[in-house]
């Protein structure tokens, strides 16, 4: 039978790289506050609904048979970053999660990012340390990180089943998901560009990772609680990333390789110095 997967923020970017694979393989519902994506056009299948304004309760209604929410909604704050205006994204992903629990989703995958853990890469451009693991204390440098931190731990507390019945979730922490061009680090720092290279992911790679989340059998910890965190990145040379564990759990298996795919620009930008 084909899985019914719901999907949150389905005319944003990320989904956007995502849903040709999803397409493909499942029964689609999408939302999202809007119904064309950032260029204005029209995302075909989404429905308009705001997650916090929901009075009807049409998101509940839509979670119900559902098997997986992947949930890729994200708030894009209008002024400058704060806690408050972060704050929403947290609200949202709550909605996700209670609603989950509240019918008989049997798994939520989540959008998350390296920014939950992004303080770490100045040790690492400091030569300091040579890898960032997802078992690593979370050590954001920006609200956005840390809201993704907050649901990423309101994750466990449902996963664990302590307070609603358990909401197995995975959270993807996305590092680079775009072209990496040298042109745009022409008066940056070298090591800027080589943190993009080590933490590039393709969109095929990136819609591998995603369909391993759904269709795993388990995603239990050591602990028999169904959580994990996953980094997305590509089998890029240079690494900063692990994903050892997204290989061991769901047996992800990325095929590209940054050095490869920009191995001529990585090589003018390393003779530049």
């Amino acid at each position: 039978m084909t899985r019914r997967v719901l999907v949150t923020g389905a005319a944003g970017y990320i989904a956007a790289l995502i849903l040709p694979a999803l397409r493909e393989r499942y029964d689609l519902t999408l939302v999202d506050v809007r119904d064309t994506d950032r260029d204005g056009r029209p995302v075909p299948g989404v429905e308009v609904l705001d997650l916090l304004d929901d009075p009807q309760g049409r998101f509940d209604e839509l979670c119900r048979g559902i098997d997986t929410i992947v949930h890729a909604g994200f708030r894009r704050p209008s002024a400058g970053p704060s806690y408050a205006a972060e704050r929403i994204n947290v609200d949202m992903a709550a909605r996700v999660f209670q609603a989950a629990a509240d019918s008989d989703v049997r798994r939520v995958v989540c959008t998350s990012t390296n920014q939950a853990s992004k303080w770490y890469e100045r040790p690492w451009k400091a030569k300091q340390i040579d890898r960032v693991d997802p078992f690593d204390y979370p050590r954001p440098d920006t609200f956005y990180g840390w809201a993704k931190v907050a649901y990423e731990s309101l994750g466990f507390l449902y996963a664990t089943g302590a307070q609603t019945r358990p909401v197995p979730n995975v959270q993807i922490r996305i590092v680079a998901p775009r072209p990496i061009r040298a042109a745009d680090f022409a008066d940056r720092p070298l090591a800027d560009y080589l943190r993009d290279i080590a933490g590039w992911v393709s969109p095929r790679d990136l819609q591998q990772l995603y369909v391993r989340c759904i269709e795993a059998e388990s995603i239990d910890d050591p602990f028999g609680v169904g959580f994990q965190i996953f980094y997305a990145v590509s089998d890029n040379a240079r690494t900063f990333w692990s994903i050892s564990n997204a290989r061991r759990v769901v047996g992800y298996a990325p095929q590209d390789d940054s050095e490869v795919t920009y191995a001529g620009e990585i090589a003018e930008m390393l003779a530049r110095g």
